[in-house]
């Protein structure tokens, strides 16, 4: 009970500032990570590249019901009739009673060769060629689908980029643009490895992450500023102490929207899984995918890039510097004090001696000078304890 109330209350105490996550000052640990991530999802786009769906190459798409055919047969005959490259699924189906649908997705190929591969198909599966449906994509539509798709993500990057710029300031425009495109990359680095079509609900879940990308970095900054205003511009803190406090103000919140976000996502991804609707994993892998890179970005990049780029302005540098040299001055000053309340604490001021400490030596406000500095050396007498002096032998007359 104890662990968990102390989880309760840790999003209170990194807000209040009582403990703290070192973010901004591991910079380069995260700035090293952030690069082998992108480096291994480049390496993912030249080795296995991306699987575009037939809405963007262009191309047939072959339904094919039935209970015996498999997936390996239906490669081979499209193979064989001169197909290059086909993708096959096989999916399960309940209209008309529970089946089982095999799909083979080729690119543009000609009639003739069309018509072969739905006989071919058709005798292997046991049914009539007419049962077969056939959904025809051409080149140019898929071209205007992908030409689309970029034209929106470029639109909304730079709207994005305007926007912090106007109602922020640039570096934040800079900073937030370079966390959206690490989340652009990582994502597409996912599907390369996964070996995943890229269809238009794709896309659809792309654009939709980099909305949760932006909120979080737009929270982070907005904190950023306020910290400026109440800490920085005073004196209190440091920019870089500032926005580090500003993470960890947000953090919780942060984790919470992510989490919270994410759990449909799970479920919408088991759905697809389970009833083999590649739409709904394609989807879901998008969007759970960018959300926890977002999330991780604005966080650990966005934060940490921004003070990077602060810091290369003079003014800036100057109050870090000086801010640091306070700070050093303060803790030598504690730490001298600190040991002047020891020494007290050992020998306190104003209590009864207990007697010399050592032949020839006195205690000024509570200290013991040290043999041989110069001081003058006197024994003291402890109060209380005043030898007896010596009576007279004159008689009084």
């Amino acid at each position: 009970m104890s662990r968990l109330g102390n989880f309760s209350t840790l999003g209170n105490r990194l807000y209040s500032g009582e403990t703290a996550v070192e973010v901004v000052g591991r910079r380069k640990r995260w700035f090293a990570s952030f690069g082998i991530v992108l480096l291994l999802a480049v390496l993912g786009l030249g080795v296995r590249g991306l699987h575009f769906s037939v809405d963007f190459t262009g191309g047939s798409v072959l339904t094919v019901p039935t209970q015996s055919l498999s997936t390996t047969e239906a490669t081979s005959i499209a193979v064989n009739n001169g197909v290059s490259a086909p993708v096959v699924q096989q999916l399960t189906v309940t209209t008309g009673g529970a089946g089982h649908e095999v799909t083979v997705t080729t690119p543009v190929i000609s009639a003739t060769t069309e018509n072969t591969l739905k006989a071919d198909l058709a005798k292997a599966a046991g049914i009539s060629v007419n049962s077969i449906t056939v959904q025809t994509v051409g080149a140019s539509w898929g071209h205007q689908v992908s030409k689309d798709a970029i034209e929106a993500l470029i639109v909304f990057l730079v709207l994005v980029t305007i926007y912090l710029a106007i109602f922020f300031e640039w570096q934040m425009a800079v900073a937030a643009l370079a966390s959206l495109l690490n989340v652009i990359v990582i994502t597409v680095g996912v599907y390369a490895w996964s070996g995943l079509e890229v269809s238009p609900a794709t896309v659809t879940g792309f654009l939709t992450i980099l909305g949760y990308a932006i909120y979080d970095a737009v929270v982070v900054f907005d904190k950023i500023r306020e910290n400026r205003k109440q800490f920085v511009d005073t004196d209190r803190l440091s920019y870089n102490r500032a926005a580090n406090l500003a993470v960890n103000q947000t953090l919780m919140r942060s984790l919470n929207t992510s989490l919270i976000a994410v759990i449909p996502v799970i479920a919408l991804m088991i759905g697809g899984v389970l009833s083999e609707a590649v739409v709904l994993q394609d989807i879901a892998l998008a969007l759970f995918v960018g959300i926890a890179a977002g999330t991780v970005s604005s966080i650990l990049l966005a934060a940490p890039l921004l003070v990077w780029i602060k810091e290369r302005n003079p003014s800036v540098a100057a109050h870090t510097a000086k801010m640091r040299a306070k700070a050093k001055k303060e803790a030598a000053r504690a730490a001298s004090g600190a040991e002047d309340a020891q020494v007290q604490q050992a020998v306190p001021v104003g209590a009864p001696d207990p007697g010399p400490v050592g032949a020839g030596t006195i205690k000024i406000a509570g200290r013991v000078p040290a043999p041989g500095s110069g001081t003058p050396q006197r024994e003291v007498q402890p109060r209380g304890n005043q030898r007896p002096q010596p009576r007279s032998n004159k008689k009084k007359r």
